[in-house]
């Protein structure tokens, strides 16, 4: 018989963990939810909005940004995970489905966001933003249902693509999950999506950092140079909102 575990890490939105938590249980009700608190300054664990006694609680000594999730999916003695980022609200049954799609195709990651590289007379070019499309696409961004097989390839795959170490990846630790198996990640339209307005919000949206495109773009050049990332031909998708 298979598992399947959730990972929620906290880092600069506790607000939300407290809902995400819930959601989880209600979709997955035998699943084991892994909370990760990296977050500053105040201990997540002080917040009465989180139902304590159905989820484990770890806080972190060091902050090692949203790739802490493969490392710990790497050791946890679980077939599967779904890995929530802090800023998405999927509905319990969006994240049972999810639950669902990973274990009937294990070799390969699910989720609702994604980023497609496509051949456009010569030149590859990024289609970002991808949801509400059931595609095969390059990366998974968000919410990733993975194995933990897969969670140990990522840490392989980083070695081969040069990092000396698993958190030298920082920001690009979606973009080696995704890679590492054998079939290009699935992006599933499991209808409407929620984030939270803090997604777009300079100083707590990873993505508005300094150098955020730059560090994925090497990221993706290594995999290029070893044919470890899908690369598609141009495809018409129309998002659905």
């Amino acid at each position: 018989m298979t598992s399947t575990a959730v990972i929620v890490l906290n880092y600069k939105r506790p607000q939300n963990i407290g809902r995400i938590a819930t959601a989880a249980r209600e979709g997955l009700p035998d699943a084991p939810i892994f909370i990760l608190d990296q977050g500053e300054p105040d201990p997540l664990a002080a917040r009465g909005d989180i139902a304590w006694s159905e989820v484990w609680l770890r806080r972190a000594e060091v902050n090692r940004g949203a790739g802490a999730r493969v490392p710990i999916a790497s050791r946890l003695p679980f077939d599967f995970y779904v890995a929530i980022d802090d800023d998405v609200f999927l509905t319990p049954g969006q994240i049972a489905r999810l639950a669902e799609l990973v274990r009937a195709e294990p070799d390969r990651a699910h989720g609702i966001w994604g980023q497609r590289l496509e051949l456009d007379q010569g030149e590859i070019r990024y289609r970002d933003s991808l949801n509400r499309v059931d595609a095969a696409v390059s990366i998974l961004n968000e919410v990733y249902a993975f194995s933990r097989g897969q969670a140990q390839a990522a840490l392989q795959l980083s070695a081969r693509l040069g990092f000396s170490s698993w958190q030298d990846v920082k920001v690009g630790n979606d973009i080696v999950l995704s890679c590492a198996a054998p079939k290009p990640p699935l992006c599933h339209d499991l209808g409407p999506l929620e984030h939270c307005p803090t997604s777009v919000e300079p100083g707590i949206a990873v993505w508005q950092t300094a150098g955020f495109s730059e560090q994925r773009a090497d990221i993706v050049r290594r995999l290029l140079a070893i044919q470890a990332i899908a690369v598609f031909a141009p495809m018409v998708v129309t998002n659905r909102f």
